[in-house]
């Protein structure tokens, strides 16, 4: 399995922060890339350790996360145009053409949800770079629109009621 996945993958130095995940052939968009392996995490109350602790996990939903620190998708970096996503819990696939050695790139906010998680400066370099990246319920109403495609249907429950909520209140 995870020879398998040294063949997909290259990790090198990133312009985008330390190392990235960059892959060793081309993909056309929609192109399946590979599964994301590793134990899956439940935590009904984050805390600040925790949160250090789960730095490389990828979140499935509201309290479950990937644990990535064995898999070469710990060294997956933001963007907020990114071009990869995720189908379902694990699935990675093309948002657009991916040339041979480019570094693969998801969108965080797109599969983290607790409130108090937040990365203060985003590095990613986008045109339409959002600055801040914070978790799900926190995106733009018109960005989800337009990502909502790409974003898991766990997730977008989570925007959906985060909604709901604020109309109430």
């Amino acid at each position: 399995m995870l020879n398998e996945m040294s063949k997909k993958f290259k990790i090198s130095k990133s312009l985008i922060d330390g190392n990235g995940l960059r892959v060793t052939d081309s993909y056309k968009k929609g192109d399946f890339i590979a599964f994301i392996h590793g134990e899956k995490v439940v935590i009904k109350k984050f805390t600040p350790t925790l949160s250090k602790l789960g730095w490389n996990w990828i979140g499935v939903s509201r309290f479950t996360w990937i644990n990535t620190n064995q898999s070469p998708f710990r060294y997956i970096n933001h963007s907020c145009d990114p071009n990869v996503a995720i189908r379902g819990e694990r699935t990675v696939y093309a948002l657009k053409p991916i040339t041979a050695g480019e570094e693969i790139t998801m969108d965080y906010s797109l599969t983290e949800c607790q409130d108090e998680w937040m990365i203060p400066r985003c590095r990613c370099g986008s045109a339409n770079c959002r600055k801040v990246i914070r978790a799900i319920q926190y995106l733009d109403k018109k960005v989800f629109l337009q990502k909502r495609s790409i974003i898991p249907k766990k997730f977008q429950n989570i925007f959906i009621n985060s909604i709901k909520q604020k109309q109430f209140n």
